[in-house]
């Protein structure tokens, strides 16, 4: 084998073994904040923190121009068996148990997650761009496809 050869074997090696360990490592930092939506009857607020180098905890919830706060979920983006999973636990749907979305994609800011078996949604999407976050969430619901937009500032 000749050194060019040798020299793009080790190549790919390095930048495939540096893309796994890049997978496993937390790179969603960026999440964490405190993230709000202003609406005239008050706000949606998602908070995020790192727990460790592996776990992120989310919750999200209402808050009412009264003060009144109404809880809407808990979430966690986690690592686990070598692979990234979002999990939200919604109030009051699917007998309040967590679904699990595989992380499909990550970027620098951003990342998608995806299970096509779920009722709706099928994919929920996060991209920052400096202090906003951009949320989403879409999929067929009812045979016709619908999306849900989430344009969070942070506070």
């Amino acid at each position: 084998m000749n050194s060019y050869f040798r020299t793009l074997l080790l190549l790919t090696l390095f930048l495939i073994s540096s893309d796994l360990y890049a997978q496993k490592k937390n790179n969603f930092e960026w999440l964490a904040g405190t993230w709000k939506i202003a609406t005239p009857n008050g706000s949606v607020v998602e908070q995020w923190k790192s727990l460790n180098d592996s776990t992120l905890a989310g919750k999200s919830y209402f808050v009412k121009s009264t003060g009144d706060t109404i809880p809407q979920e808990t979430i966690e983006l986690r690592l686990r068996k070598g692979q990234w999973v979002y999990v939200p636990t919604v109030n009051g749907q699917n007998n309040n148990q967590p679904t699990i979305f595989s992380v499909t994609f990550t970027g620098r800011e951003e990342f998608i997650s995806t299970n096509p078996a779920h009722d709706f949604p099928q994919r929920i999407a996060y991209r920052r761009i400096k202090n906003q976050l951009f949320a989403s969430i879409e999929g067929t619901r009812k045979g016709k496809y619908a999306k849900q937009n989430f344009d969070f500032l942070l506070e």
